[in-house]
């Protein structure tokens, strides 16, 4: 009786252990926008673009360290989607959502000159052993934006980190990763503005 207690006291704590360690919770990327919306480009190209997020990406979620043994989890497209098309809309005339790089039909009614196509990667990590919210997250960014015929025009890669410590994310759990997107899609504008001339 004694060694099935232990054998059953054993499992109890392996259990607790998974739970405990192994859950990934969630967190949301999307900045808030209100910095993006007030940086005024040095011009407006009057250009009709699109940008291509494949269903799959759309969908795609992606599971980091947190802090505590925890992990994190998220949708990088779906959430910086957002903040992609704001930079878009900024600096263009027209943004659209095009589902296919081949939808010719697509691109030609709408007049789309150029098509901007994103390659997100992240990380995260905690400085805390106590809180499982990331008190560091980074992100790259590869995007390139080719034009009607598929040929690449321009292309960047970008890197960004936000930080946030437990007095600040306390009420925001996602602080860090929203800190990280709002420097990545400023930085993003700012690079797109000083290429106008490739667009025009």
């Amino acid at each position: 009786m004694q060694a099935i207690f232990s054998h059953w006291k054993t499992y109890v704590i392996f259990i607790s252990f998974l739970v405990i360690t192994g859950c990934a919770r969630d967190i949301q990327m999307n900045p808030d926008l209100t910095r993006l919306r007030q940086v005024e480009p040095s011009s407006v190209i009057d250009k009709n673009v699109a940008y291509f997020i494949s269903a799959e990406n759309k969908e795609k979620k992606v599971v980091t360290p947190g802090g505590g043994g925890d992990k994190v989890t998220y949708k990088p497209y779906a959430d910086s989607e957002g903040a992609l098309i704001t930079v878009l809309s900024k600096i263009f005339t027209r943004v659209y959502s095009i589902d296919s790089l081949d939808n010719m039909t697509f691109i030609n009614d709408k007049g789309i000159s150029y098509i901007f196509i994103p390659e997100i990667t992240t990380n995260s990590s905690s400085s805390s052993a106590f809180t499982w919210p990331p008190t560091e997250f980074t992100i790259s960014l590869a995007c390139k934006a080719v034009d009607s015929k598929g040929l690449t025009v321009w292309e960047k890669t970008l890197q960004s980190k936000g930080n946030a410590e437990y007095s600040e994310f306390k009420s925001d759990f996602s602080l860090a990763a929203r800190r990280a997107s709002e420097a990545l899609f400023l930085d993003l504008l700012k690079e797109i503005n000083k290429a106008g001339h490739t667009f025009n």
